[in-house]
């Protein structure tokens, strides 16, 4: 599983006695000061990347052995990328590692890619390994410091225990000689929500860190990702709770068929979603997922945050941007698919009804028509219509439809709908962009609206039809730093 290489150096080592020899950090630089022996245990192994994607195209870099970086192909001016795994139940090498480290080497060039191996300090119970991870961390801190290269080519990434196993890495260097950047992937959260931040990962430990939460809210009493804030830029893919995919039905099913077993795979999957979007950031750097700075994830569930100004939309992944908000930070949300590619486009729609005589109950939902395609329907969650009341929802569409050209509404409700339409309405706001045609519903409980440029042409419809006449205005607002609109949708039903 591992190599093991004892060593010995001299630090200036700061009091550590009301800390275990195992988890009392060691300072990597030399001291003015009393100095001390201290030994070095590496007890992790760094296997540099060539090609391919399984463990045997790997080569094996010890520590303070210089002939190993040679042996490897080492370029010592290239930029560092160290993959750092988590919590092992089985002590197998995951496929994710190497798919990530061979997307990193095929579309970005000549860089070293190492994976750090620390299965026999992760294979254990979930305490003792999370008590290892800053052991751990100072195993790759002691490797970055024996490289001698500059700190903003260094880049960690770590996947749930493997997240704080970097931020303990990190946590070693400091001003001048911080790391570049760390990248946290559904950082774990038992043992680590709540705790300081020299307990976990955070944003001092390197000049930039980012996060992706992928299973950090659950229905089911218990997540395996940490909630709270613990970079500079946090996202949070579908709310960080389960994942496109990964369905509660899914679990238990695997419970009834593989009994306790079954509850690794479903959780697996929602909680390592967070590794396979930063792959495909990677791997698609066409299609790059766009999120929004928003309060919570009810807020952006309504439409109410798809706003790109003043940084509050950033890139999802290897691509993001670097932006230091320290203080009154907030999560990243967006929608995505679930496979690869995992981008989808967010609409907001808005819905404003008047002269209702009562509130009701109806299922409304939508299709969006571009130069390049058409959605299919989408649920629009608007909750029980009222008078004077704006409701506003969400729309993720995974198709690029182009420009968006219309729009078709379907709604399903109660028959009470059938005593609004009693006579033709129309009304057109100078704000309004599009107007919309409404089809004669087939029943008296469904009914599709088609957006239509010309104004004109729709009144001149209107006149000639009967009477399913339906008032609905559209405004179209396109995003500078996305394809994404705002659309805002009004309605008014008169008796």
């Amino acid at each position: 599983f591992s190599s093991f290489v004892s060593l010995s150096s001299s630090f200036t080592q700061p009091s550590c006695a009301s800390v275990s020899p195992p988890l009392c950090p060691l300072p990597l630089l030399l001291l003015a000061g009393n100095e001390v022996t201290v030994p070095l245990v590496v007890k992790s192994t760094f296997h540099m990347h060539l090609q391919g994607n399984t463990f045997e195209d790997t080569c094996t870099i010890v520590p303070f052995h210089s002939e190993t970086l040679s042996t490897c192909n080492y370029n010592s001016s290239s930029p560092l990328v160290i993959i750092i795994h988590g919590w092992t139940i089985n002590g197998k090498m995951e496929e994710w590692m190497f798919r990530m480290a061979s997307a990193l080497k095929a579309r970005l060039g000549h860089m070293n890619v190492l994976i750090s191996d620390w299965r026999p300090l992760a294979l254990q119970p979930y305490q003792n390994a999370a008590k290892n991870s800053r052991h751990v961390g100072s195993d790759v801190a002691r490797l970055v410091s024996w490289l001698e290269l500059s700190m903003d080519k260094v880049h960690l990434i770590g996947y749930s225990l493997g997240a704080h196993v970097a931020g303990f890495a990190g946590s070693h260097f400091t001003g001048e000689r911080k790391l570049g950047r760390i990248t946290g992937l559904d950082p774990a959260g038992p043992q680590f929500e709540g705790v300081p931040a020299s307990d976990r990962l955070s944003p001092d430990d390197a000049k930039f860190v980012d996060t992706i939460h992928t299973f950090s809210k659950s229905s089911i009493g218990f997540t395996l990702g940490i909630r709270q804030l613990v970079g500079h830029v946090d996202f949070y893919p579908n709310g960080g709770s389960f994942q496109p995919g990964c369905q509660m039905t899914d679990m238990y099913n695997n419970l009834y068929q593989f009994g306790l077993e079954g509850l690794p795979k479903t959780v697996k999957c929602t909680h390592q979603r967070a590794v396979h979007l930063f792959t495909d950031s990677i791997l698609n750097m066409d299609q790059q997922m766009t999120a929004y700075r928003c309060r919570d994830d009810g807020a952006f569930d309504k439409g109410l945050c798809l706003d790109c100004k003043k940084n509050r939309c950033n890139i999802l992944g290897y691509n993001v941007r670097r932006v230091f908000k320290r203080g009154n930070n907030k999560g990243l949300y967006l929608k995505t698919g679930s496979q690869t590619p995992f981008k989808v486009y967010h609409y907001q729609i808005k819905v404003l009804l008047k002269n209702l005589t009562a509130s009701v109950q109806v299922s409304v939902s939508i299709s969006l028509i571009g130069t390049k395609g058409q959605s299919e329907y989408l649920p629009v969650t608007l909750q029980e219509h009222a008078e004077n009341k704006t409701y506003s929802a969400l729309a993720a569409v995974g198709l690029d439809m182009g420009d968006l050209q219309a729009v078709r509404l379907h709604w399903e409700g109660e028959a009470a709908w059938t005593s609004w339409w009693r006579r033709e309405f129309i009304r057109c706001k100078d704000i309004s962009k599009k107007m919309i045609n409404v089809t004669k519903p087939q029943d008296q409980e469904s009914g599709k609206l088609m957006a239509k440029k010309k104004v004109k042409d729709v009144v001149k419809t209107h006149e000639k039809e009967s009477q399913w006449q339906f008032p609905f205005s559209l405004l179209l607002m396109h995003f500078k730093y996305s394809k994404n609109y705002i659309i805002f949708a009004q309605y008014v039903l008169k008796c």
